[in-house]
């Protein structure tokens, strides 16, 4: 038990990436083709990464610089940037924050995203 009270004190890290596992009719176990976020820190929220097609890839400014659509509909909100993804589908666990903060922390998780996607690169490059 010790062990787990260890790893109990580790801190949980702010932007969690991952698919989703479903299962089939035959019970196959399958991977949605979608990524998900899941964001731990206020606000918490999960939402659906989604890259889009015929958006430009890089950009001449540097950051990101999204915006929100639908902000004043929670079911329909959804985040879009001009590097070519969106996050969609969110499921907030906390009330809906003000419109700049939410924003931020999304232009803060795509940020993330491209710097995680530039590792896994190169990674496949070296092996």
């Amino acid at each position: 038990m010790d062990e787990i009270d260890d790893l109990s004190d580790l801190p949980m890290p702010r932007f969690i990436w991952g698919f989703a596992v479903i299962a089939g009719k035959g019970g196959e176990i399958m991977h949605d083709e979608f990524e998900y976020l899941t964001h731990t820190r206020s606000p918490r929220f999960t939402c659906r990464v989604v890259e889009l097609e015929d958006m430009p890839a890089d950009s001449e400014e540097s950051g990101i610089d999204g915006r929100l659509v639908h902000y004043d509909e929670p079911d329909r909100l959804f985040y879009i940037t001009d590097a070519g993804l969106a996050l969609v589908n969110f499921q907030l666990f906390d009330n809906l924050p003000e419109k700049g903060k939410l924003k931020k922390v999304c232009d803060e998780a795509i940020t993330n995203w491209l710097l995680r996607r530039d590792f896994l690169d190169d990674e496949e490059d070296e092996g």
